[in-house]
């Protein structure tokens, strides 16, 4: 990456995730530099963070019947359409 054109240096953006006890990845959408290798360490993160995939407990009164084994964001790829009639099935 140029150093030039950046906002935040590689240390202040190094502090700030180390102060906010996250992840520090960069990566270039306009040239794609470190994009698949940012990708998969937050896949790793993920995998080795059990809590953040851990079964949803149910909440009363939320609107959708959540059962054992559903996750946050569920996407079910097979669904064509939404039930409003949008296109997005997330």
């Amino acid at each position: 990456m140029q150093e030039f054109s950046r906002q935040v240096s590689t240390t202040e953006g190094q502090q700030f995730a180390t102060r906010m006890n996250s992840l520090f990845i960069e990566a270039s959408a306009k040239t794609a530099v470190g994009v698949r290798e940012a990708f998969q360490e937050v896949v790793e993160k993920i995998l080795d963070t059990p809590e953040l995939w851990a079964p949803v407990t149910p909440v009363k009164g939320a609107g959708k019947r959540v059962t054992e084994g559903d996750m946050p964001g569920t996407i079910d790829l097979g669904k064509t359409s939404d039930s409003d009639g949008g296109a997005c099935s997330c």
